[in-house]
């Protein structure tokens, strides 16, 4: 017998074509599945090349083994007269035949149905090519403490990319979620909507540093560019190198460069390494999202950066910021830090009248120490057209703009952020109040969910999204149940979630509990404040117990009128005092201490806070007193604009039970109340 007569026999033919067939349905089936598991490209390739190497490992078990009724024997041990080669071979045919059928199945069901569902996924999806995600960079230095220097070479590269308006570049807030990730670049980049990624590493030791760049397709894997500079240690050669990296990502992405791009791309803030170090040190605490309690630390960072370098330009505007959001989030609010911040954007300017982030700082300035739209609109305007797509300036024109009474023109802004920041829980927090203001709930509920994903210990997003039904319906169910089991400390948040949902429930001894656990002379935040007193004062007075109302709201006043002696600009110091005296049945005195918190911070001047001024007045103290006018009158106006209550969720308030039969009042609620 041949030696192909005997392959024949031994079905090595066969057992080739049926490998064969099987192998190629095995990689047509991981080339269209692989990748929406979002397993790695090579994955399909390593498929191949195990199939690849089985395929003589089968003809060799075909040749040298032969299945027989008895099991498995070699080939040379069973007599021909007793082989089943035959039968086996038919068998074979039936799985050549059956996989051939099932390998043209998928061909048609992979052309003309999954290859139609692919398609709109990907049309849905369309990724602008010169986006692109610079990830934190690796600190490959000996000591651990050169972090704060990675990150602050990172961030700059960062800022040089934003600076070019002809790239799409993701804002740090986001990519900084991705240090230390185990997920891929295609997940990664499908996340941020992203076509490219960019990731590096810094080394720094001595007199030198090392800094060595990537650029990779985020769909393919593919490294479209890669460089590493050597250099010695000194600001000009480390902006230098960002510079040389920028200018070679807009290369690399075809990305437009104007000559104004070239002109800040290639400028040197400062030739001083002390300085630049601290100016980064002082990044690194300002950076800090949702924390203003750094910014001193900052301040004190800048402030040794210009003394070092007194034309560091971007140190001085950056010293201004930071003293203007410690005015802003009242960890300073006296004249002397509003005079800092703008002599500090005053230095900047004169280095470098033209320098974006200089009238960035005074325009924050105008915003956050007076609220002088007019003037932080111009110096906006002129970072606008310096770096259209700064997602500073895009944020904080956002919430100047809601302080306007512009909330549509506000959450625009922030949906436009949103693109270029997608991973930021703060962010898609701010878009859940925002759209609660328009009474748009559903969009809101689904910003804090998203928000929830990235940040699941965040308290304030447990609370905001907790308040929703509270605005919306007046049901506290979930303030109640987030009160009562917090699955993240809440701190005083606890109180005023208990005991404005105890009080919706009138449920006055839970109220009194939830009184009774706070640790400090009252709670609340930016828009109200509730000295502990007067919360005991109103449990006390709802439950009718008089006797003990009357010295918790005279120990309110007593604490207010000593807060005031200081702090007579504070609308809610004012507020909090008119409504000990309402509790008091004071008319003349509270009206007055609460028509002096309107005219301090009325709507038209700040539409975000002045509409939390006037909630609180409106239930603390003209429904109290019984003055039905007043009530329904800044009710009205309340309901009328922007506002995250809506009437259903004003109802159960018991602090309404003195109007809320007058038919004017009842009128007003027919008004506004939902079909």
């Amino acid at each position: 017998m041949s030696f192909f007569s005997e392959l024949r026999r031994r079905n090595v033919f066969k057992v080739a074509a049926a490998y064969a067939i099987v192998g190629w349905l095995l990689v047509q089936i991981a080339d269209v599945f692989f990748p929406a598991l979002r397993l790695p490209d090579w994955t399909v390739t390593f498929v191949a090349a195990l199939l690849i190497l089985g395929f003589p490992v089968a003809l060799l078990l075909s040749w040298a083994y032969e299945l027989t009724p008895e099991g498995v024997k070699r080939t040379e041990s069973v007599p021909v007269s007793e082989s089943i080669t035959r039968i086996t071979g038919r068998k074979l045919d039936f799985i050549i035949i059956g996989f051939l059928g099932l390998g043209v199945m998928f061909l048609t069901v992979d052309h003309y149905v999954l290859e139609e569902a692919r398609a709109p996924a990907a049309s849905s999806k369309d990724v602008d090519q010169a986006s692109i995600a610079v990830l934190p960079f690796d600190n490959r230095s000996a000591r651990a403490e050169d972090q704060f220097f990675v990150d602050g070479v990172h961030d700059d590269i960062l800022t040089q990319l934003v600076r070019i308006g002809s790239l799409k570049v993701i804002s740090r807030t986001s990519v900084m979620n991705y240090r230390d990730t185990a997920k891929n670049l295609r997940t990664i980049g499908d996340e941020l909507g992203v076509a490219t990624i960019v990731e590096g590493g810094v080394q720094r030791a001595g007199d030198s540093v090392r800094i060595n760049v990537q650029l990779i397709d985020a769909a393919t894997d593919e490294h479209l560019w890669a460089q590493t500079y050597d250099r010695e240690l000194n600001p000009q050669n480390v902006f230098a190198i960002q510079s040389e990296i920028a200018t070679a990502i807009a290369t690399e992405l075809e990305a437009s460069l104007s000559p104004e791009d070239i002109v800040r791309l290639s400028t040197v803030p400062t030739q001083n390494t002390r300085a630049y170090d601290f100016y980064l040190r002082g990044n690194d605490y300002f950076s800090r999202p949702g924390d203003p309690d750094f910014m001193p630390q900052a301040v004190g960072m800048y402030s040794q950066a210009v003394a070092e370098d007194p034309s560091f330009a971007l140190a001085w505007a950056a010293l201004s910021r930071a003293h203007s959001t410690m005015h802003w989030y009242a960890l300073d609010r006296t004249p002397q830090r509003l005079e800092r911040a703008w002599e500090a954007a005053q230095r900047a300017l004169a280095v470098d009248e033209d320098l974006p982030e200089a009238h960035l700082a005074l325009g924050t300035y105008y915003d956050h120490g007076f609220r002088d739209y007019d003037s932080a609109q111009r110096e906006f305007s002129i970072v606008e057209q310096a770096i259209p797509g700064d997602p500073e300036l895009i944020e904080a024109t956002a919430y100047m703009l809601r302080r306007m009474g512009d909330w549509t023109g506000a959450l625009a802004r922030l949906e436009r952020l949103l693109d270029r920041d997608p991973r930021n829980p703060d962010l898609l927090m701010q878009l859940g109040i925002t759209s609660r203001a328009l009474r748009q709930y559903d969009d809101a509920e689904d910003y804090f969910d998203r928000a929830l994903e990235l940040a699941t210990d965040n308290a304030a997003l447990h609370m905001q999204k907790a308040l929703l039904p509270w605005f919306r319906d007046g049901d506290a169910s979930q303030m109640a149940a987030l009160a009562a089991n917090p699955p993240t400390p809440l701190g005083d948040r606890r109180a005023y979630l208990g005991w404005h949902a105890a009080i919706y429930e009138r449920d006055y001894a839970a109220a009194l509990g939830y009184v009774d656990r706070i640790e400090t002379n009252g709670i609340g935040g930016q828009g109200e404040y509730f000295p502990k007193p007067l919360l005991y004062g109103w449990v006390h007075k709802l439950r009718g117990r008089s006797d003990l109302a009357e010295p918790a709201f005279r120990q309110a006043i007593e604490q207010m009128e000593a807060e005031l002696l200081t702090n007579r600009t504070d609308p809610r110091m004012h507020i909090a005092l008119a409504q000990a005296l309402a509790g008091l049945g004071n008319h003349e005195a509270a009206q007055r201490a609460a028509r002096e918190a309107l005219d301090l911070m009325p709507r038209s001047r700040d539409d975000l806070l002045g509409a939390i001024y006037q909630i609180n007045v409106i239930m603390g103290v003209f429904a109290p007193l019984n003055d039905v006018e007043a009530t329904v009158a800044e009710l009205d106006d309340h309901l009328t604009a922007a506002s995250p209550w809506r009437i259903e969720g004003l109802l159960p308030d018991p602090r309404l039970d003195p109007v809320r039969d007058d038919p004017r009042f009842q009128a007003l609620v027919e008004q506004y109340r939902q079909p």
